[in-house]
């Protein structure tokens, strides 16, 4: 309902007023209908919009992600929406966490806990929270970041040193490994978007769409593909990793074995109160909580060769194909009836992958004759994603540039 202006609103009233007492109000300003019009215009615009404001609630697409207190209690639409339905509320950024190693000059010592190191490639602190006995000329100790969220990721192999070095271990020292990846809050569009897609996959009583729900809730999960083995009783799953954490999207076996709980058991609190799945659905054939049916997704690399590019700023214009094509590829995923929603995106198209790299040509005052599309060697026009298989960009080459 479109919103209207406070003089709509003041016409309203006088019209009806005059309708009512059958004759016409005076023009003058400071005529008393007219000046209650006015007044009375101010408050119901205010009814219009806090009408339109409510009518915007009721819906997942539109509902607001901003809290309010109303009565003294505090609600979020959106998340009120989430919780409603079962997706809970927005997941909250974590702390990365990284093993680093040092070398030490004391041995016997110990490293105090809340020790700070800084690295030069962030600027992030990070800090040690607990306490290391020093032993050996080198070791390898734990630290996090002192911020929420991606901006705290390191390589394994970056410079990190102390913030006021204490003589007992070398001020430098270099990443080992990445024990937890620092992940952002989750975006509201994100949030939305998991909402809504939580109404059209409703729980079924154990349909595809339920392994997909149960599977969301293990943290670090991307997506997940279902399908019912070649033994009816089997169900087959394919998992794909945050790409954050997980390199390519490959998950990790203790996820794929996380995954198999969350669809097995239903837990509370971190205890198993029951069962999700249906009595005779198979998801560990051994029966030794390996879940060997749960199996991490399989990446088809694709190559693009695009040919004979003509363009003022070559750098620019490379990084945005680069970044499109990528995101194109992320983008495509196995069709699974009953539980995909339409439209589909389980092709590679060359015609397609052509349509972005001359809009972005095209925006740039520049000209390509043609992009091939392969993969391993084969020039391909059309590929249909297969079972848990998704797609990359490999390799992205220009012939002629």
């Amino acid at each position: 309902m479109e919103n209207r202006t406070i003089k709509e609103i003041e016409n309203l009233i006088i019209d009806q007023l005059e309708a009512s007492f059958n004759f016409q109000i005076p023009l003058l300003s400071k005529a008393f209908n007219r000046v209650l019009a006015k007044v009375l215009a101010g408050v119901w615009q205010i009814n219009y919009k806090t009408g339109n404001w409510i009518f915007l609630q009721l819906f997942v697409s539109t509902a607001s992600f901003k809290s309010f207190t109303i009565y003294g209690k505090t609600v979020t639409p959106l998340i009120e929406w989430g919780q409603l339905v079962g997706v809970g509320v927005p997941d909250a950024g974590s702390q990365a966490r990284l093993e680093i190693t040092i070398t030490n000059n004391s041995p016997g010592e110990t490293l105090p806990s809340g020790t700070q190191f800084i690295s030069s490639i962030n600027n992030i602190v990070y800090i040690t929270d607990q306490a290391y006995l020093l032993a050996g000329a080198t070791q390898n100790i734990e630290v996090i970041a002192t911020v929420v969220g991606s901006i705290g990721n390191l390589s394994i192999g970056d410079p990190i040193s102390m913030v006021n070095p204490l003589g007992i271990i070398d001020r430098d020292a270099v990443v080992l490994s990445i024990v937890l990846a620092g992940e952002d809050q989750e975006t509201e569009e994100s949030y939305r978007l998991r909402v809504g897609d939580r109404f059209k996959q409703r729980p079924q009583g154990g349909a595809l769409v339920d392994y997909r729900i149960w599977a969301s809730d293990v943290a670090g999960v991307l997506q997940s593909y279902w399908y019912t083995g070649d033994i009816p009783t089997h169900v087959i799953g394919f998992v794909s990793g945050d790409a954050a954490i997980y390199s390519g999207r490959i998950p990790t076996t203790s996820l794929l074995e996380a995954v198999g709980e969350a669809v097995t058991y239903s837990v509370v609190d971190g205890v198993n109160v029951g069962n999700r799945k249906p009595l005779g659905a198979i998801v560990d054939p051994a029966g030794d909580k390996s879940y060997s049916n749960i199996k991490p997704i399989t990446v088809k690399a694709f190559d693009v060769d695009i040919i004979d590019l003509v363009v003022d700023n070559i750098t620019s214009v490379k990084t945005s194909i680069s970044q499109s094509l990528e995101l194109y590829f992320d983008g495509r995923e196995p069709y699974i009836e009953g539980l995909s929603f339409p439209p589909t995106n389980n092709t590679v198209q060359q015609s397609a992958i052509i349509g972005i790299i001359q809009t972005i040509v095209q925006a740039n005052n520049g000209t390509f004759l043609t992009a091939v599309l392969s993969t391993g060697a084969v020039t391909v026009q059309n590929y249909v994603l297969e079972q848990g298989e998704l797609s990359a960009l490999d390799q992205l080459t220009y012939n002629g540039a």
